[in-house]
């Protein structure tokens, strides 16, 4: 009995230990001690994957707590372990913390298979959709290893040192390594000091030992990262909320300002007026000019885990702040920095990157583009962040932690890839023309700057271009216009490139060449009267041909033209053409005039009237118009008949051409052509060009040969 109430005893004391242990992980879990909870769950999640003993929420704040203190492999595993429990084990968030994590330990294809899965359960996920299409496609990434080069700083603490920002001649930068005694304590998520601000400067070549800052760079928990604008008279510092803000629980970050006064010393820290309760706010920098604040936030209502707002300096105050969406993402983007050329960069686990956070930039300047990863050797599988820009825009400093998962200060050297822009300048011909001396202008910076250039004899052009910009090429000549505008982007060059780029100029006018000759002899017509119509918009152009019969016109193209010779002595010859492509550079007509005999006969061409209706049309007078000045030029006397197709009665036929026939001699007369000289005729369907008589199926192109007007030249006079 004493040995059964002994066991008891243990079982009880053993089951009390165990949920005590629950208790004290859950504990720090709490207020976000991940360091103090990471090994405590892992005992209990090795214990449940085990046994099937204890909670399965012990496996999931097991591999949440390892990863919070950069434990990305035993973390993983856990995730993995829970996974393989049930694949809907994880949240949102959660997926996109394990995803994150795979990458950082370069475990990309796996981090694409799990991002595949997690499609299923979130499918508007956007970070999903990236990494599930995008995840292994990092080429153009890796190739800037090439052109960055990045150097360990020689300051570092290998306790945590981030964010550099340039001050007076040296660096300012948060740190975990002062210990600022007990008052303060050390930062439970992790064990480590609260970061305070140290400055460091070069001397001689060499990089002095880092100082730490006080008065309004201090506070008894974190402080920083700091930044100044570009004379340096104002800051923007991160700060805990102070004890009076916020006494127990969570300290959430917060932006305070501060100025310069008279002296040159700083004033007052005063709160960012828009800090919001219980939400962070912080990273803050500011434009170029000093009157845009940016910083990250997790306030609600964002893109994503944490996003990037700006907020502008009007009216003596700082305004509400604006989400800067299209940088933002699902996942965290953080550590704002814009350089003297208003360029933003930031860093970004929301963007396809290499793993961790990568740095990416976008030119305020041009907001249509798109944010680009600046590769590489900048960029690493880790936490690469805090980077900052000289006014060369070709060196500078980041922060990263790809050594060990511990925070350290990079120098990093740009080596610029040359870029040529070379191609031709063609007149669209067929074959293509090149065209020499063509003025060429490139523009870039949405064209607020240019560049002009000329071609050469083969008008050719080449010309240098620098990496990430969006370029536009045109080029402008009287009479053409350009066949497709060229525009393209250097951001995606990594390497020396020869780009190439023609331009190809549609001619708008086109030359008409046009001989007349006398139809039977074949000899050249000089002094003939060329009248040449643009059916579209009717202007009408007159000219004579020289002592070869020629003449020579600039027309538009695209356009329906009719051109008709005439001369005294002579019939009339008209045809129609389409100046409908840009690949001929001539177009050719051959005019025939027939020397008026009695008793010749022509087609009157665009004659029309309403359907069974002799009232002539207004398109038809143009052509009665040069009959008109035809006959009274040449003194005839004419028949003008008119005839119908075979469809109706015979008796119908021949009055409707009878009068059709009128309507055309009455308009004559009333342009001056005499009734003595002139007389209508209708046939009807008498006198059928073709096999189209009753009875007979034809097409509606075969009736319409048979419904014409006629000039039959009675006698000359």
């Amino acid at each position: 009995m004493r040995i059964l109430i002994t066991l008891c005893a243990v079982l009880i004391s053993f089951c009390s230990f165990s949920q005590l242990k629950q208790k004290l992980a859950d504990n720090h879990y709490e207020n976000m001690a991940y360091y103090d909870a990471a090994p405590i769950y892992g005992e209990l999640a090795d214990k449940f994957l085990s046994k099937k003993k204890g909670d399965k929420e012990s496996v999931k704040r097991a591999a949440y707590s390892y990863g919070k203190i950069f434990e990305f492999k035993t973390s993983n595993k856990y995730y993995k372990a829970l996974l393989k429990l049930d694949i809907k084990a994880l949240n949102e968030q959660e997926y996109m913390e394990y995803v994150n994590q795979l990458r950082m330990v370069r475990q990309y294809q796996e981090s694409v298979t799990i991002a595949q899965s997690a499609l299923q359960l979130y499918p508007e996920n956007e970070y999903f959709k990236m990494i599930a299409s995008k995840g292994t496609k990092l080429k153009k990434i890796f190739a800037d290893s090439l052109l960055n080069k990045v150097q360990l700083m020689p300051f570092n603490s290998n306790l945590g040192d981030f964010a550099p920002f340039y001050f007076k001649d040296g660096l300012v930068y948060t740190t975990k390594s002062v210990h600022k005694g007990f008052l303060t304590g050390r930062y439970a998520w992790d064990h480590a000091n609260f970061t305070n601000i140290v400055f460091t400067t070069k001397k001689d070549g060499e990089w002095k030992k880092p100082k730490a800052l006080s008065d309004q760079f201090f506070s008894r928990k974190h402080d920083g990262p700091v930044a100044f604008n570009s004379d340096e008279t104002k800051m923007v510092i991160t700060h805990n909320y102070s004890n009076k803000e916020k006494k127990e629980g969570v300290r959430y970050l917060a932006l305070y300002l501060s100025e310069k006064d008279e002296e040159g010393e700083w004033k007052e820290l005063e709160a960012f007026p828009h800090d919001v309760k219980n939400s962070n706010t912080g990273h803050g920098c500011f434009s170029p000019d000093g009157n845009t604040l940016y910083f990250v936030s997790d306030r609600k209502g964002g893109e994503g885990k944490t996003d990037i707002y700006y907020s502008n300096f009007e009216y003596g105050e700082w305004q509400k702040p604006v989400n800067l969406e299209i940088v933002n993402t699902v996942g965290e983007e953080m550590f704002p920095y814009v350089s003297d050329e208003n360029v933003l960069y930031f860093a970004s686990n929301g963007h396809l990157g290499l793993g961790g956070l990568d740095v990416f930039m976008i030119d305020l300047n041009n907001l249509q583009t798109e944010p680009v990863n600046l590769g590489g050797g900048i960029n690493s599988s880790a936490d690469d962040f805090g980077f900052i820009v000289d006014d060369t825009g070709e060196n500078g400093y980041l922060s990263s932690d790809r050594d060990n998962f511990i925070d350290k200060i990079y120098s990093w050297e740009r080596k610029s890839p040359k870029i040529k822009l070379n191609g031709y300048v063609y007149a669209a011909y067929k074959p293509k023309e090149p065209l020499k001396n063509q003025r060429v202008v490139l523009y870039s910076n949405n064209k607020s700057d240019s560049t002009v250039f000329q071609t050469d004899d083969m008008g050719y052009f080449e010309t240098t271009l620098e990496e990430r910009k969006s370029y536009a090429l045109r080029t402008e000549k009287e009479f053409f216009e350009l066949d497709e505008k060229v525009d393209f982007t250097t951001n995606s060059i990594r390497r020396d490139t020869v780009l190439k780029r023609d331009l190809n100029l549609n001619p708008t006018k086109i030359t008409v060449r046009i001989q007349v000759v006398e139809k039977k002899t074949r000899n050249e017509v000089s002094q003939a009267k060329i009248n040449f119509l643009n059916e579209e918009t009717k202007n009408d152009t007159t000219a004579l041909t020289d002592e070869k019969g020629y003449l020579k016109l600039e027309v538009d193209r695209h356009q329906d033209y009719w051109v008709r010779a005439s001369k005294k002595g002579f019939i009339d010859d008209e045809v129609g053409f389409k100046t409908g492509n840009y690949s001929d550079k001539f177009v050719e007509l051959e005019l025939e005039l027939l020397k008026i005999n009695k008793g010749e006969k022509f087609k009157l061409e665009n004659i029309f009237y309403d359907l069974n209706e002799a009232t002539l049309r207004a398109e038809s007078k143009t052509s009665l118009d040069r009959l008109a000045e035809f006959l009274i030029e040449n003194n005839l006397k004419i028949e003008l008949s008119a005839h119908t197709d075979s469809r109706g009665s015979r008796r119908y036929n021949k009055d409707l051409s009878q009068r059709r026939a009128q309507s055309c001699v009455d308009y004559l007369i009333e342009k001056g052509v005499s009734k003595y000289n002139i007389v209508a005729k209708g046939y009807g369907e008498t006198r059928l060009v073709n096999e189209c008589k009753d009875g007979v199926e034809c097409t509606e192109e075969q009736h319409q040969e048979n419904r014409r007007t006629e000039v039959k030249i009675l006698e000359i006079k």
